[in-house]
């Protein structure tokens, strides 16, 4: 789970490596890399029976898919607005944001303390939203939005069809990601890139989304939510690091502030949701 989240946060350095290639052309290679290394995977584990990835697929792991690839547009357009650490501060309130979606979509109890972050988080997201009105970036700041919105939607449906096999909406999503680039992009400025790009593009889909996504897959049945809630924080973290040591992209004040905000929450829900985990499993014996 932590390596999971240590790839993931090399999302935005990949894309600010390339040289001259737009969003939706990087996100048509970005999809299809992660396709290309899902699928084959998706192929070997169901190659006697291709048919039940189909039959076994709940419609909550398909809309997770397409939602999953919306997220993944979201985050590298709204990377050519604004900086890495205002769009990864504000994904860090999606442990928020799915506690919320599932009290209203699963009817799932809201805690008291899960309440109490969400004032919280809502007030870092209100001091972030002003960094990015000062700045001009307010009608991105919507783009933004989504991955956060999204993630607690999506994390919510992956939870409702559990029957499902976990990768399929990764493949959904590449497919996603790919078609819509392509749309746009054939629409624009068209597909042709130079190579070192379309490696760059390529390896981001690969490397950061089909390689550690399975790891992140099989480590969520054994660690506990709260703990990968934690350990994935990694990314969180991590993302602004590279992007500042390798381009010395520095952060507003106010992003900082606000993100710390939601990431302070976000972990002290973490904290008391694990603490109550042990009380329970030490009463049971």
């Amino acid at each position: 789970m932590l390596a999971a989240g240590g790839i993931f946060s090399f999302g935005a350095l990949f894309f600010r490596a390339t040289d001259n290639i737009n969003a939706w052309q990087y996100l048509t290679f970005r999809g299809l890399g992660a396709a290309l290394v899902v699928g084959p995977v998706l192929w070997w584990q169901n190659r006697s029976e291709l048919a039940a990835i189909r039959r076994r697929l709940p419609w909550q792991h398909g809309v997770a898919g397409v939602l999953l690839g919306s997220m993944m547009i979201s985050f590298i357009v709204s990377l050519t607005y604004t900086d890495a650490a205002f769009v990864l501060l504000f994904q860090a309130a999606a442990p928020i944001t799915a506690a919320v979606f599932s009290w209203l979509l699963l009817r799932e109890r809201l805690e008291k303390e899960a309440a109490i972050a969400s004032v919280t988080t809502i007030f870092g997201v209100v001091i972030m939203v002003s960094s990015g009105l000062d700045s001009g970036i307010g009608w991105a700041i919507l783009i933004v939005a989504v991955i956060p919105a999204g993630l607690g939607v999506y994390s919510t449906l992956i939870r409702a069809g559990v029957e499902g096999d976990p990768l399929v909406p990764v493949l959904i999503a590449g497919f996603t990601c790919a078609i819509v680039g392509a749309i746009v992009s054939l629409a624009g400025e068209g597909l042709g890139v130079s190579l070192r790009d379309l490696s760059i593009s390529l390896l981001a889909g690969a490397l950061l989304i089909g390689v550690p996504l399975p790891f992140f897959n099989w480590a969520q049945r054994a660690v506990p939510a709260p703990d990968a809630t934690l350990l994935l924080m990694s990314e969180i973290v991590l993302g602004p690091i590279w992007v500042w040591l390798a381009y010395d992209e520095t952060p507003a004040k106010a992003s900082l502030i606000g993100g710390v905000i939601i990431l302070g929450s976000v972990v002290w829900l973490t904290l008391q949701a694990s603490t109550d985990e042990r009380d329970v499993r030490t009463s049971r014996g």
